[in-house]
């Protein structure tokens, strides 16, 4: 299934973050009304908050070409500076996970970012000399879901400014009735309300969790779709409450038979890496309040206890 088909293709499809894309619209029109190109844009929060579809937009509406980069992969000066000298001017270079830029990237872009200009050495040692390359004018928009990072002099770099946020039910509801029309589902308000529980506050998951219950509706064809069937497929899924997975399920036994444990226990039982569970699984507990971290350790709240203990936990 193709993946752009749920990106969204205007400004008024982009739900939610509702002050970035008011400002961003100004920004936009402001540069394509001058003929210049867009200033550059940071923009940080979690994963799967539409940061990467809000770079294809703005390439979309400036009508401008986009290159898609991946911070991890920067890692050597010559990695950045070919895709630097074939940009054009006012395109677009955007560059994800931007905080995983090796020290050296990040040297090349600092006077590109100031001056539009890319200065590479050219032969070695006594031989050596800098050579200055004119960039043309192009907008660099860069991602990053860890913003404490960057350097404050690489930020301030960056005129725009954007923070991404969670959203909320009611707008991931509208994202999923968006496309529910791109894949011709008929769900109605009830069970969009429904699903968008379990979506963990994240267009991202909430688009994959449809996707995924578009698979069974076509397998099981002219089957009536009510919340009943909604509930079996998640039981399938291993979906829970709140969207939790089985994951964060086992997380939240391991706590509730002990009364406090700390990091490394918790690794070695559930055998997961400590950034995994720092990063993809505590966030979401210790939002919906079914954890809470203590000087002695995790520890599970009573909300936490009457989800293990529910009857229904979907």
């Amino acid at each position: 299934m193709e993946t752009n088909i749920f990106r969204p293709s205007c400004l008024k499809e982009f739900i939610g973050q509702e002050k970035v894309i008011e400002n961003l619209n100004v920004f936009i029109q402001s540069a394509k009304k001058r003929n210049k190109s867009l200033d550059h844009i940071l923009i940080h929060g979690p994963s799967g908050l539409g940061k990467t579809s809000l770079a294809y937009l703005v390439s979309k509406i400036m009508n401008k070409k986009i290159y898609i980069l991946n911070g991890p992969s920067l890692q050597k000066p010559s990695d950045i500076i070919s895709p630097l000298t074939s940009i054009k001017e006012n395109e677009i270079l955007f560059i994800d996970e931007i905080h995983a830029v090796s020290k050296e990237v990040f040297e090349v872009l600092y006077p590109v970012l100031e001056d539009n200009k890319l200065n590479i050495i050219v032969g070695k040692e006594y031989n050596s000399k800098v050579v200055n390359i004119k960039i043309p004018n192009f907008t660099l928009i860069g991602a990053t879901t860890e913003v404490n990072k960057l350097t404050d002099p690489f930020k301030n770099r960056f005129p725009i400014w954007f923070h991404f946020q969670h959203y909320r039910e009611i707008e991931i509801g509208k994202i999923l009735e968006i496309n529910c029309q791109k894949l011709d589902i008929s769900l109605n308000q009830e069970i969009i309300n429904y699903i968008s529980k379990f979506c963990q506050n994240t267009p991202r998951i909430a688009i994959n969790l449809l996707k995924r219950i578009y698979d069974y509706l076509v397998i099981l064809e002219n089957k009536i779709i009510d919340i009943k069937l909604i509930k079996e497929i998640f039981y399938k899924l291993e979906i829970y409450k709140y969207g939790l997975t089985s994951q964060e399920i086992n997380y939240l036994k391991l706590l509730y038979e002990n009364s406090y444990l700390g990091l490394e226990t918790i690794q070695q039982v559930l055998g997961l890496q400590q950034q995994i569970i720092i990063k993809n699984i505590e966030p979401i507990l210790i939002r919906n309040f079914l954890i809470e971290k203590t000087i002695k350790g995790r520890k599970i709240t009573k909300r936490g206890i009457e989800l293990l203990e529910s009857e229904e936990q979907i």
